[in-house]
């Protein structure tokens, strides 16, 4: 039974139809994992992947009680893009990151399960933004956070799975950036005005673009389940300091675009309100306990990203 466990592990990942779960998943298929994925879509996730080994739940009541859990990835919420930051919304937000996973911790110390690891979703957002507009600062692991929402929605996502490291569990939080990938929403709209020969900077375009490729997100999520570290927090985006005009610039030159017109900031803050700081403000963030443990990136750079995603 032991050598059985030890060469099918199974692993337990929330969050499985969004874009870094479409991802990982077939990563673990791959190492010939048994995955369980909790998903309000569990048709979807059946349907996806039929004949493989990958089972569905919409609830943890459905997981067999003598099931063992070798790994946890952790990465249910809501993309905080999308409508405007009414108080509905802020609170549906927080919601879908901190009730499944206070869910997750109660049904992971009732039944007395001991993973060798937990992976838990955040984001760079926890660093909130430079109010002086100046982006002098680079934040790592234990630059403190802001009493902004932005921040404080990454301050209660981490809370919530606190309670596991109080039993001495392997919990590694990991704060993303701006995930790139050939399906991600954020860079089809980051993209779509520069195809269009359109709007080239948005506001001054020195404010910080804290992203990191798909490709690195698998592959560091990969590397933080094997690496013997205990617990910590991770940032997992890429380590050169970009700007938004640095995007648009290499951007441009891998489309073979041009464009005219910047966009003012002023115009993203009538129409988004206190969302417009995702666009126009932000802080610099270094992957610094990332590299510290030896991880190395697959694409580094920007141009290293868009060329392949391109």
């Amino acid at each position: 039974m032991n050598d059985q466990v030890q060469q099918n592990p199974t692993i337990l990942i929330t969050g499985g139809t969004g874009l870094i779960g479409s991802a990982i998943i077939p990563s673990f298929i791959q190492q010939s994992f048994k995955i369980i994925v909790l998903t309000r879509s569990s048709q979807k996730i059946t349907e996806k992947y039929a004949h493989q080994n990958v089972h569905a739940v919409s609830s943890f009541d459905e997981i067999a009680v003598d099931e063992h859990i070798d790994y946890v990835i952790n990465l249910a919420g809501e993309s905080i893009g999308g409508p405007r930051w009414t108080d509905a919304r802020k609170e549906k937000l927080i919601s879908s990151r901190v009730s499944t996973t206070e869910h997750l911790v109660n049904w992971l110390l009732k039944t007395k399960q001991q993973p060798k690891c937990i992976i838990s979703g955040s984001a760079v957002g926890y660093y909130g933004i430079d109010p002086s507009l100046q982006w002098h600062t680079v934040c790592n692991e234990n630059s403190p956070p802001q009493p902004i929402f932005l921040s404080e929605i990454c301050q209660r996502w981490e809370q919530s799975i606190a309670p596991l490291k109080n039993e001495n569990l392997n919990v590694k939080i990991i704060r993303l950036g701006v995930v790139f990938a050939k399906q991600s929403p954020a860079l089809k709209q980051m993209l779509l005005p520069i195809k269009m020969n359109l709007v080239g900077n948005v506001g001054s375009g020195q404010q910080p673009l804290t992203w990191i490729h798909i490709d690195d997100v698998v592959a560091a999520v990969h590397f933080l389940l094997k690496d013997e570290n205990q617990g910590g927090v991770y940032n997992l985006c890429a380590p050169d300091h970009e700007t938004q005009a640095d995007f648009v610039k290499v951007s441009q030159r891998v489309l073979g675009k041009t464009t005219f017109f910047p966009m003012p900031a002023a115009f993203f803050k009538v129409a988004l309100g206190e969302q417009a700081n995702l666009i126009i403000n932000g802080q610099f963030v270094a992957p610094k306990n990332l590299l510290a443990a030896g991880y190395q990136f697959k694409h580094p750079n920007l141009e290293s990203a868009l060329e392949d995603l391109l």
